[in-house]
């Protein structure tokens, strides 16, 4: 799928830049405005460090990139016990690559994102997934559906690409020595991103 024109992403930053405006928000940014102080300060807690999430997060979405497009895995050993399962998944059996790491807008709204895949199942359905990582199968299993962010990559890209339809969305939680799958229907998570986006207005407009 080729990549949509003049639109940019600079990972030191983490902005976005569509032509020659800065889109002022990203779909993370969005998303986390609703999280209380306590849980943002748990969530910087963990982040830091070679076994931090940040860490574990970029192996293992790198990891999945190079996969899905048939490229050599290279990763730190401490993250194997996460890799195995994920690359064993059977979601991504004998599945046809459309896009990975694909950047997003909504000039309307100035907003970007980037989705970690997009594929054809084995099954013929077109699927677009999120990977998130945790750090233990008891935190898999309390992992919630990444509902809201994939609805905002789903809403964008029917803007984009309009003939591509998505047939159902999957969060794929990545746990050392387990993968779990979650799906959900593209109108579900579509609606999960209107109500966050309103959330989202609805603060603007108080501060």
């Amino acid at each position: 799928m080729k990549p949509i024109k003049s639109l940019a992403f600079y990972e030191q930053w983490h902005k976005y830049r569509l032509e020659t405006e800065w889109l002022q928000r990203s779909v993370t940014q969005v998303l986390g405005s609703s999280l209380s102080d306590d849980a943002k300060a748990n969530i910087m807690r963990y982040k830091d460090g070679p076994d931090g999430w940040a860490a574990r997060g970029q192996a293992l979405h790198d990891v999945v990139e190079k996969f899905l497009q048939g490229e050599q895995l290279v990763f730190p050993e401490r993250w194997t016990d996460w890799v195995d399962p994920l690359i064993e998944c059977e979601l991504f059996e004998n599945c046809e690559v459309i896009a990975t790491e694909y950047r997003l807008c909504d000039q309307r709204k100035s907003l970007g994102g980037s989705f970690d895949f997009l594929i054809k199942h084995r099954n013929g359905k077109i699927v677009l997934g999120d990977v998130k990582t945790v750090s233990s199968q008891s935190a898999a299993r309390r992992r919630k559906p990444a509902e809201e962010q994939l609805g905002a990559y789903a809403a964008m890209l029917c803007d984009h690409h309009p003939a591509l339809p998505i047939d159902k969305c999957v969060t794929v939680i990545s746990a050392p020595n387990e993968c779990k799958v979650i799906e959900q229907s593209v109108d579900q998570c579509l609606e999960s991103w209107v109500d966050s986006w309103d959330k989202y207005q609805f603060m603007l407009e108080k501060w």
